[in-house]
């Protein structure tokens, strides 16, 4: 599997796992238990906000979720996921962090896959990338500024399909509600899909944590994705 196509689907996962899908692993805990605990390796904190309650209407749950990141900044996301080729390994487990300190300000770290670490910061139309040792500079490609800010909240609520609220969750001490669905989308000409879960904050109406199962071709993948708010972020121009 050659880099790009990886970087492609780590991307694809960082979308699709701000949604929900159903029929995707449990985690553990009892989905109908305030106090069960849906992972011990959740890092985000409660944002002060208005308080979430689930609606009728599932789908829109997740999808105003998703649009509350336009006004989130700062906030982390930190990814893990692995990729399979004809039910085959194709990319070992990797993690992947990104920071954004703002719509159009933005830090990505990569790890591990087959021993290609990856490092890129975005700033205003400049775009900084890490590769043999040192750093080039030159302009953001369109098909990056489709997926930044405001543009990439509402490209990921466009690929929520069906979702179906869950019950209240707790994941490492932070209230949430929980919510399964599908998505799909097309990008580079392949349609993606798959199945997710998401966790939605009771206290703030963010999006806390996300695991996801997806496939494109003869491809899959499984996502994890957990998020930060009210963090230290700054975002600045690497030294050339």
């Amino acid at each position: 599997m050659s880099l790009q196509f990886r970087l492609s689907l780590t991307l694809l996962a960082f979308a699709a796992l701000l949604f929900g899908g159903c029929s995707l692993r449990q985690t553990k805990g009892d989905p109908n238990n305030p106090s069960s605990s849906a992972s011990s390796s959740s890092k985000g904190k409660a944002v002060p906000g208005v308080s979430f309650t689930p609606s009728s209407d599932a789908r829109k749950d997740v999808r105003d979720a998703l649009n509350r990141l336009k006004t989130a900044y700062p906030y982390r996301m930190t990814e893990t996921m692995s990729a399979t080729a004809n039910g085959q390994m194709a990319m070992p487990e990797s993690t992947r962090v990104v920071e954004f300190a703002a719509p159009d300000r933005s830090h990505m770290k990569w790890t591990g896959g087959q021993g290609e670490d990856v490092e890129a910061i975005s700033i205003g139309d400049k775009h900084y990338w890490f590769s043999n040792g040192k750093w080039t500079e030159g302009g953001v490609p369109m098909s990056e500024k489709a997926n930044r800010g405001a543009d990439f909240a509402n490209k990921l609520a466009e690929m929520v399909k069906e979702v179906k609220y869950v019950g209240p969750e707790t994941i490492n001490g932070i209230s949430c509600h929980a919510y399964t669905g599908t998505y799909e989308t097309t990008m580079a000409g392949q349609k993606y899909s798959g199945n997710a879960k998401v966790w939605i904050g009771a206290n703030d109406g963010l999006i806390h944590q996300s695991d996801s199962d997806f496939t494109v071709s003869n491809y899959g993948g499984k996502s994890h994705i957990v998020y930060e708010y009210n963090v230290n972020i700054k975002v600045e121009p690497p030294v050339m």
